[in-house]
């Protein structure tokens, strides 16, 4: 049984989408199953999708209301494993909240586990695991993996990515979509590689409205301007969370603040 005074709590960014949960309650399953000892939760960091929940009768809660509300049950020992890829503005936010309540007192030891992509390490060790999650290919083909991209010096982590994936397999490219480089600077690199075919593939936790509509849906997608510079493209939709390739690395990432929990 858990044991009340120990908790982990998985922040994801969320999404409004139904069915778009399956790579958070996967990581809560393993985690559960790796952490016996330790009560688990799950929070959204994104306002804009707990709104929407509430708004169509789901509930969801903030990282900072289960926290608190953790804190008044006793609980004593937390660590709080973003499931964020990046260190941008989520993450951040998440950060600030865990040293805010650090500095509080509020729990007897608080650890926070970095990003998907937190160092230069975890940058190289991504670009590794990639490469055994890509589909099969043949001649002609590449991949385009589509990541969200962020405001400030957050974004440049795809560009480390990106340098680390041409260095493996120059036919891996990675482009993002609310920020540069874009789709037009990747259709320029598929051209210049000779390709015909794409394997796109998103570099999101989960598969929500970016991967259904942004990524591989109709109109203005990733897939129909593929389709429409030309290229063969077939759309692979499992968020990084549902990859155990990726969904291991976020796993190591919550074992080193358990152990600085347990320290």
């Amino acid at each position: 049984m858990p044991q009340p005074e120990n908790a982990i709590l998985l922040a994801a960014f969320g999404s409004r989408l139904p069915g778009a949960e399956a790579s958070l309650s996967l990581m809560a399953g393993l985690t559960r199953e790796r952490y016996p000892d330790f009560r688990v939760e799950t929070a959204l960091t994104s306002g804009t999708v707990r709104r929407h929940k509430g708004a169509a009768g789901q509930q969801s809660r903030s990282p900072e209301d289960i926290l608190h509300g953790l804190a008044r049950e006793g609980v004593r020992r937390l660590a709080v494993q973003s499931l964020h890829v990046i260190p941008g503005d989520e993450y951040k936010g998440l950060e600030r909240l865990v040293e805010k309540l650090r500095v509080a007192g509020v729990f007897e030891r608080l650890e926070l586990g970095r990003p998907l992509l937190g160092n230069a390490a975890d940058v190289a060790r991504v670009a590794r695991a990639l490469l055994t999650a890509l589909p099969p290919r043949k001649p002609g083909d590449a991949v385009l993996l589509m990541g969200h991209g962020t405001r400030g010096r957050a974004n440049g982590v795809y560009q480390d990515l990106a340098d680390e994936l041409r260095a493996l397999d120059p036919g891996v490219l990675i482009g993002a979509l609310e920020a540069e480089p874009g789709l037009a600077a990747k259709v320029d690199e598929l051209r210049a590689l000779g390709a015909s075919r794409v394997h796109l593939m998103p570099l999101l936790f989960a598969r929500g409205v970016h991967v259904a509509r942004d990524m591989a849906g109709e109109g203005n997608s990733w897939r129909a301007g593929l389709a429409c510079a030309g290229f063969d493209c077939e759309a692979h939709e499992r968020g990084a969370g549902e990859r155990p390739e990726l969904a291991g690395i976020w796993l190591d990432h919550l074992r080193e603040a358990v152990e600085k929990l347990r320290g």
